[in-house]
């Protein structure tokens, strides 16, 4: 790890040109530092105007300093913003400068600046970590500050806000009081064995295990729900060539995202395109039709299209599987339906979900005969489908509405979810475990309390390493490298 002692300075915009451009310094102790670049005195949390310029003289840019003292700031140090416009070559400038001068006070003969570290560019996700190391936020909020700027739909940018808030850290808390009570309660009795457990302390204990278990399992399908705001549902669109798959993925993004032809074999590589369904990121993916039983006369290139599909497929969420309704009592057509849904259900991943879709309805003469089709393919194929057409805006909205289904989303969802990652699932998933192992002993009369305390012991732990109190250097080290350097 970095050294957290050394003032840090960075540029806090984004990229690229803007009307404003924010340059932050954090560190201890700046006020000497500042009092280099301004010789009158900057109060607290009031703006300053001032020419800045070189060493030499030379103006560098008009520019307002914004101070906040620690541990009244984000990072819980000292702060200095310098806000001024927001060209990349001006704002290099502007850290340049600020380089210089702290070599020049480090390199002072007075001793007092002598102490100084260096300044030095922070590394991605510094002022974060150090606010976390300030105990400015917890964990679950600095993850929240990288969700909320990555967030690419109102649903997630919501539930990131949340997060950032303390929502989720609250419900975390709560949880582990709880925990922790129960832990307290087995533990007197450990400690003081000639006070021996009844039954009826015994059935206290399980049911505050029965109740911890409740609000585990609420705060795990939450989020479930948070995770999908954050990483979206990779969607993979694929069967025979010429069965609409294209079409459908154009139509349920609303744009010509794939080429649509008669040809068989159109589509030769994978296309991706994110849509939102109901604020749920959906990662929409595209792929070449699976020639089953022809491989061996297909050319190169949609050969290794068809590999890609595979690899899609083995990876995906949903599994959008698009039968041509008006060839789908075929022999060839219904034998090699066979033979893709076999090899889907070997190598896709096991929690992922196949949606049939039924499509070209629009190319039936009547709604008997549809129903009939389905009625047939369902048993055919011992499956439910879903009959669309790409020309009923109404089917598409059923489709959209199987997705959300097939993931575990609905309109109540959204309310009061908070963003999530796949380490906090696993922690609240292993806290779980944990309780469900102490009612376990309990149940089977095993009544050493020293192994229900070591299972709750472990439901601390795993909470604990949600906010952070408990987290090793490494996994810290991965979180907040991911952030952009001004955050």
């Amino acid at each position: 790890m970095h050294n957290r002692t050394d003032p840090i300075i960075a540029i806090s915009t984004a990229p690229g040109k803007g009307a404003v451009g924010i340059v932050r310094i954090s560190g201890n102790n700046l006020q000497k530092f500042i009092s280099y670049i301004s010789p009158t005195i900057i109060e607290e949390r009031k703006v300053k105007f001032l020419k800045l310029k070189d060493t030499d003289g030379q103006l560098i840019d008009e520019v307002i300093l914004l101070y906040f003292r620690g541990p009244h700031s984000f990072t819980g140090e000292d702060v200095l913003e310098i806000q001024g416009h927001g060209g990349p070559i001006v704002l290099q400038r502007i850290i340049k400068y600020c380089l210089k001068i702290s070599k020049l006070i480090y390199k002072s003969s007075n001793t007092e600046f002598q102490v100084l570290p260096h300044l030095r560019i922070a590394f991605p996700g510094e002022y974060s970590e150090r606010a976390f190391y300030n105990n400015k936020i917890d964990l679950i909020q600095a993850e929240a500050i990288s969700d909320l700027i990555n967030a690419s739909t109102e649903q997630a940018s919501l539930g990131a806000s949340r997060s950032l808030s303390g929502e989720f850290s609250k419900e975390i808390n709560i949880l582990l009081e709880e925990i922790t009570r129960t832990r307290v309660f087995i533990e007197a009795y450990i400690d003081f064995p000639e006070e021996e457990i009844g039954e009826f302390e015994l059935n206290q204990i399980k049911k505050r295990l029965l109740l911890e278990i409740d609000i585990t399992n609420k705060l795990l399908n939450k989020t479930k729900n948070g995770l999908l705001l954050r990483d979206g549902v990779n969607t993979v669109i694929t069967g025979q060539p010429n069965a609409g798959k294209s079409s459908i993925m154009n139509e349920l993004c609303n744009e010509e995202i794939s080429i649509v032809t008669d040809i068989e074999g159109t589509t030769r590589d994978i296309v991706k395109q994110q849509l939102q369904i109901e604020g749920i990121p959906i990662n929409l993916i595209d792929t070449a039709g699976i020639n089953y039983n022809e491989e061996g006369k297909i050319n190169l290139v949609e050969k290794i299209g068809i590999e890609k599909a595979w690899k899609e497929i083995g990876t995906a969420e949903i599994i959008i599987f698009v039968h041509d309704i008006t060839k789908s009592t075929e022999k060839l057509y219904k034998n090699n339906n066979n033979e893709i849904l076999k090899k889907i259900n070997k190598n896709r991943n096991k929690y992922s979900k196949i949606i049939h879709v039924l499509n070209k309805a629009d190319l039936i003469n009547n709604q008997k005969d549809i129903n009939e089709y389905q009625i047939d393919i369902n048993k055919l194929y011992d499956i439910e489908t879903l009959v669309i057409s790409i020309k009923n805006a109404e089917s598409l909205d059923h489709l959209k509405e199987k997705i959300l289904l097939k993931i575990g989303w609905s309109t109540d969802s959204s309310e009061n979810v908070h963003i999530a990652r796949t380490r906090h699932l696993d922690s609240i998933s292993k806290v779980k475990e944990h309780l469900h192992a102490a009612v376990n002993l309990l149940n089977d009369q095993i009544l050493s309390l020293e192994f229900i305390a070591e299972e709750l012991r472990l439901v601390q732990r795993a909470l604990s390493e949600i906010t952070g109190e408990f987290s090793t250097e490494d996994l810290l080290g991965e979180i907040f490298s991911k952030f952009c350097i001004g955050k």
